[in-house]
């Protein structure tokens, strides 16, 4: 089984479309295309954008993925439409698409009502787990989030952040991996997925991981990394070596990321890391890769 663990709704340029100014500030690894994509309308079609991702994974071999919003709307101003409709418009997706597009409730904790919303969407909307970006203000250990692990403890559901940098005006300080040892520290049973794997502060990650066995690594915008081969394959060794394999995950930061490296192509640069690995003196299995690209993320899902 192969699932993606990290994929957005929509392009992130799409649904905040004065993001094309964070486009222009680091244009040689953000999306360019869909940086000057038309803004979603107020209701968007949801059914189309499930189409798309399911023939993106078809294409690729790809089983299922995790399918969330990240709210950036009280840093850079809210989006084209309301969080809880996007969130809404996931769950519909989900519906449509079970076992294969899994929907996360993602949310600023800081919102009204937001450890309402979020237990809502966990009761009524049969939401699979919480995404969480703190690049817009707060750290991952801050209070104002913790009733929300809370209740991801309570119902074993896993929390996918962002970790590591991101271009002005979200602040990259609050994504640091060390601020996700307390977290990890207070809430040991709680599922902390490092989306990125805190990205060239990976480690970092690693050295927070190693001594948290609740924390796992995902390699979701690793492509770029892959400009440098045997950096990144050394990297993704490493990770392995340290904390097991088991805790290391895969995904792709889709569909933003599609231009860095076409879905089909990521996953065979996982699979072939038996063979590429010998390179550069890792030695990687095939029940590694396998691990890696699905094995593991079915687990922290429950999925057969």
């Amino acid at each position: 089984m192969i699932i993606d663990l990290h994929r957005h709704t929509w392009s992130f340029y799409q649904r905040y479309p004065q993001a094309s100014e964070i486009a222009s500030k680091n244009p040689g690894k953000l999306d360019p295309v869909h940086a000057q994509s038309d803004p979603l309308p107020l209701v968007p079609d949801w059914k189309e954008a499930a189409l798309d991702h399911i023939n993106e994974l078809d294409e690729s071999g790809v089983d299922a993925t995790v399918i969330f919003v990240a709210d950036y709307g009280l840093r850079l101003g809210e989006p084209t439409f309301t969080i809880e409709g996007e969130n809404r418009l996931s769950a519909e997706m989900g519906r449509a698409y079970p076992n294969r597009l899994i929907p996360f409730f993602g949310i600023d904790p800081r919102r009204n009502n937001a450890v309402d919303a979020f237990e809502r969407a966990v009761t009524d909307w049969n939401m699979k787990g919480l995404k969480i970006h703190t690049t817009v203000g707060f750290f991952p250990h801050d209070r104002v989030v913790y009733p929300f692990y809370e209740i991801c403890v309570a119902r074993n559901l896993p929390v996918t952040f962002h970790s590591g940098p991101m271009p002005s005006p979200l602040v990259s300080r609050y994504a640091q991996p060390l601020h996700f040892d307390e977290v990890a520290a207070d809430f040991p049973e709680l599922t902390i997925i490092m989306g990125h794997a805190g990205r060239a502060a990976w480690p970092e990650a690693l050295n927070i991981a190693q001594m948290k066995p609740n924390i796992y690594l995902e390699l979701s915008t690793w492509q770029a990394h892959f400009d440098y081969p045997e950096d990144a394959i050394k990297a993704i060794y490493r990770m392995c070596q340290t904390i097991g394999v088991e805790r290391v995950l895969w995904g792709s930061d889709n569909p933003g990321w599609r231009h860095a490296m076409p879905l089909k192509k990521w996953v065979s640069t996982i699979q072939d890391l038996p063979v590429t690995g010998k390179k550069f003196g890792c030695d990687f299995t095939t029940s590694d890769t396998e691990a890696i690209l699905g094995k593991n993320a079915a687990r922290i899902l429950g999925l057969k």
